[in-house]
């Protein structure tokens, strides 16, 4: 089994390269941390933008602002979602969604599009 401890009090900036793949990796690794995460110049998209949705379903606090997200991470102390959660057509988001509702008690449903 491989332990990975936590750093305390990381002060950086991460500047993530337009790629919904990047973007959506770095909100969901924000979304685990513990404290707030400032993502610079991230990719809007429509995968993104469910990516979002689905953090925010689990309880994880995300502000868009012009070039930036903020994204609150909980410290893996996640909620369960009460409703099934809608990902579109971002087979990215599911694939790394799906792993993530490992991590909370109950049954996660994601969807879409076909």
């Amino acid at each position: 089994m491989i332990e990975i401890k936590p750093v305390q009090n990381l002060q950086t900036t991460v500047t993530v390269p337009g790629s919904k793949s990047y973007t959506n990796r770095a909100l969901l690794i924000a979304g685990l941390a513990d404290g707030e995460c400032r993502l610079e110049k991230p990719l809007v998209s429509d995968d993104t933008k469910y990516m979002i949705l689905a953090l925010k379903a689990f309880g994880v606090s995300v502000q868009e602002e012009k070039e930036a997200f903020i994204v609150s991470g909980r410290g893996g102390e996640l909620s369960t979602p009460e409703q099934d959660i809608f990902i579109g057509n971002a087979g990215t988001a599911m694939r790394f969604l799906t792993t993530f509702s490992a991590l909370v008690p109950g049954k996660i449903r994601l969807d879409g599009d076909a």
